[in-house]
């Protein structure tokens, strides 16, 4: 019967089946994974910080400009750090051996200070001391981002150089990131970089760098697929991440802002999203033939049970109960439903297959692209 062999084909087909289920069940939830990375909100980071550099308030006859470029690299280092440079280069018109030292003071306010540990170019550790100020004043409070008592401080002194240049190097890390990532997009914030007024807080006194002083910041060691978008201060059109501020000059931005998107990173998610769908959706086929032919199967069953015809017709009261009783001819019975025995099993055994294939599709392009 048609039933049976149905039937048959049902329990046969059993593993087949459950293959399928998984196989779905399995390429949504990876495609509902994927699409959440993918399409994940854009990624939000507070202001890191500010660093700020001036002169020893003693040091009343340095008119030469002073270059201080600070470089990060989020990248590299421990997970949750990023790693800085700070490079201080003083221009004077005399000899090093005749010029005095040029006496700086580096002060790292706010989130940046959290975990700061650096050293100079002798490669001994830089001693950092929280500031202790006096009072407070908006100035301070503007340029700097916050209270004074976020920040820590370190005197440096310029007294080497080539001719006619003097520099000190700072580098090491601190304890917080300056990158966040949000499935394919990423957003870097990076501290800004001031100058002070004359002012004193605590043990310390300083002035503001000599007019025609620069600030550069850079964004070194960025992913090689890192396509920029957008970023505020904007970035000049050179192809190079770095901004260049004059010190002193207007108050300049608490944070340096780059957002942008890692180009490879996308074209993998949408790769393995097309392939999830393509999974889920072939062996959801296959589902779909062997419900067809399980819902066949109880139809014809509930056909049958209505197409029993009765033994005889019930004799009316006035009809001679020694006639014969009338017979009921049953209706005609429902052609027989082709028979799916082998197209079910193909379909389900071709949706499995090409399941597989698509896996292994998959891991080949995976191996090629990295």
């Amino acid at each position: 019967m048609p039933e049976t062999g149905l039937r048959r084909e049902l329990v046969k087909n059993r593993w087949l089946l459950s293959l399928a289920v998984v196989v779905t069940v399995g390429a949504a939830a990876w495609a509902w994974q994927l699409a959440a990375t993918g399409f994940s909100p854009s990624p939000r980071l507070a202001d890191r910080g500010v660093i700020a550099v001036a002169l020893d308030a003693n040091q009343t006859g340095v008119t030469a400009p002073v270059q201080v470029h600070v470089a990060y690299n989020p990248g590299t280092g421990k997970a949750g750090t990023t790693s800085l440079s700070l490079v201080l280069q003083h221009e004077i018109g005399a000899a090093p051996e005749a010029a005095p030292p040029t006496a700086a003071i580096v002060l790292i306010c706010g989130d940046l200070a959290t975990g700061i540990d650096m050293i100079n170019r002798f490669n001994q550790p830089v001693k950092w001391k929280p500031v202790q100020p006096k009072s407070e004043n908006s100035d301070y409070w503007s340029m700097l981002g916050g209270s004074m008592s976020r920040c820590v401080y370190t005197r440096v002194s310029l007294d080497s150089g080539d001719v006619g240049l003097r520099q000190e190097i700072l580098s090491g890390i601190s304890g917080i990131t300056c990158k966040r990532a949000s499935g394919p997009r990423l957003l870097y914030v990076l501290p800004g970089l001031t100058t002070l007024p004359h002012a004193s807080a605590g043990e310390i006194a300083f002035r503001p760098l000599p007019p025609g002083s620069k600030a550069i910041i850079d964004l070194d060691n960025q992913p090689g697929d890192f396509s920029a978008q957008t970023a505020s201060p904007q970035l000049p059109d050179s192809g190079v991440l770095r901004w260049t501020k004059e010190l002193p000059g207007s108050a300049g931005p608490l944070s340096y802002r780059l957002s942008g998107e890692l180009l490879d990173t996308a074209a993998i998610q949408q790769r393995n999203l097309f392939m999830a769908g393509a999974l889920a959706g072939v062996a959801g086929g296959g589902i779909m033939l062997v419900l067809e032919a399980a819902v066949q199967l109880l139809l014809n069953r509930s056909r049958k049970r209505a197409a029993k015809p009765q033994a005889m017709a019930p004799l009316p009261h006035s009809q001679d109960r020694t006639e014969a009783p009338a017979l009921i001819t049953p209706p005609a019975a429902a052609p027989p439903p082709q028979r799916r025995d082998r197209s079910m099993s193909v379909a389900v055994a071709a949706a499995v297959g090409a399941t597989a294939v698509l896996i292994l599709l998959r891991r080949r392009r995976n191996r090629l692209w990295f």
